[in-house]
């Protein structure tokens, strides 16, 4: 009966981190932001259902071996850091795309179409809360707990794509889903041939730094009319990073410095993480914020 409550823990840890964030979210935004409170909003948000999940591991040396500072092979630092830009790149241009499709008028490269919140903060406030705080509690909750949680039962790709998937949810929205799910693959991945969050946790953070570059843009030049030629631009970078990412990959596969994937079941695999009852109360919590968004 243990055992079995103690299975039930990381999908309810993904339920309650969903309802934290939206909770907090709206009490943050009714208490009028402010930098402290928006922190404290994050910690919480992702510390508690972290302990849920540690809670849960059978045995926690692979997710000690994760969190500790270890000495990465060499290019390690320079695929993360291109993965980061790629990411980024990606998740814009799929973002603008899902707001043309639904019809959002005047959808552009604005605010409108990145994952990155209006919360008013000041620059050194938002690199500290968006850009370092955010990166490193989200990672070390679903790629350092969870994804360790998880690879104890299931295969790599399914992981990989469930943690893609919860952490698109976790952003509450369809028309903000499609980036944080390529987000979330890839620095599940990262996480997974490095043996370690950090290069995750850095690749998200260079993720968020970018979209503060683009949102200093938007609030700089949108004006001038600069959205055709930075269009252009980020579209030729993102070939270049792209390129280059899948490159830096392959030298690392060849000199087998990174590890290729386990076996898995695939979809069976996906079924049996996503057949937990607490990932079912997620999915459904998830569903319910949609609906009342859309009726609201």
């Amino acid at each position: 009966m243990k055992n079995n409550k103690i299975a039930l823990l990381p999908g309810l840890s993904l339920f309650l981190c969903f309802c934290l964030l939206t909770g907090s979210g709206k009490l943050t935004a009714y208490l009028g932001g402010g930098a402290p409170l928006i922190a404290l909003a994050e910690l919480v948000s992702f510390a508690v259902p972290f302990a849920m999940a540690v809670f849960s591991m059978r045995e926690q040396k692979t997710l000690r071996r994760r969190l500790k500072y270890r000495r990465l092979p060499k290019g390690a630092l320079g695929l993360t850091v291109k993965v980061g830009i790629t990411v980024a790149l990606l998740s814009l241009f799929l973002n603008l795309l899902i707001y043309q499709v639904a019809g959002m008028a005047g959808a552009d490269l604005s605010a409108t179409a990145l994952d990155a919140p209006q919360t008013g903060l000041g620059f050194a406030a938002r690199l500290l809360v968006i850009v370092v705080l955010s990166a490193v509690v989200e990672e070390l909750y679903l790629r350092g707990a969870l994804l360790t949680v998880h690879e104890q039962s299931v295969g790599t790709s399914a992981c990989l794509l469930f943690s893609g998937l919860a952490f698109a949810m976790l952003h509450g929205s369809l028309l903000n889903f499609a980036g944080p799910l390529l987000a979330g693959i890839a620095y599940a991945y990262l996480t997974y041939i490095f043996k370690s969050v950090w290069p995750a946790v850095l690749a998200h953070a260079v993720n968020n730094l970018y979209y503060m570059f683009v949102l200093w843009i938007t609030d700089t030049y949108a004006a001038f009319g600069i959205w055709i030629y930075f269009a252009a631009i980020n579209g030729l970078v993102l070939l270049l990073f792209l390129y280059l990412s899948l490159r830096s990959l392959e030298n690392l596969l060849a000199k087998d410095l990174v590890p290729h994937f386990e076996k898995s079941a695939g979809l069976y695999d996906l079924w049996l993480l996503i057949r937990n009852p607490g990932v079912a109360a997620f999915v459904l919590a998830f569903a319910a914020k949609l609906i009342l968004d859309w009726l609201g």
